[in-house]
């Protein structure tokens, strides 16, 4: 099954404001988490990963904190 990366905005409650799937789909997880990494070390200067839920997190200038967390889906037949 392919993986996705879905990008998440929280405030500063750790409330989600946002939550968007990205594109392209890949076939290989760890290519998810090499874009993810990269997505998160442009969004912010302060940034990690979060293994729990297999996600690259960043902290914006203004405040709130992004997470790109790679998931495996499933395609519709």
């Amino acid at each position: 099954m392919p993986f996705q990366i879905t990008r998440v905005e929280t405030d500063a409650k750790n409330s989600v404001i946002a939550r968007r799937p990205t594109e392209p789909l890949f076939e290989l997880e760890q290519d998810a988490l090499a874009l993810a990494e990269f997505d998160a070390s442009r969004a912010g200067d302060d940034c990690g990963f979060e293994p729990a839920t297999n996600s690259f997190w960043a902290r914006l200038p203004d405040g709130l904190e992004v997470r790109f967390v790679v998931e495996e889906i499933e395609l519709a037949a």
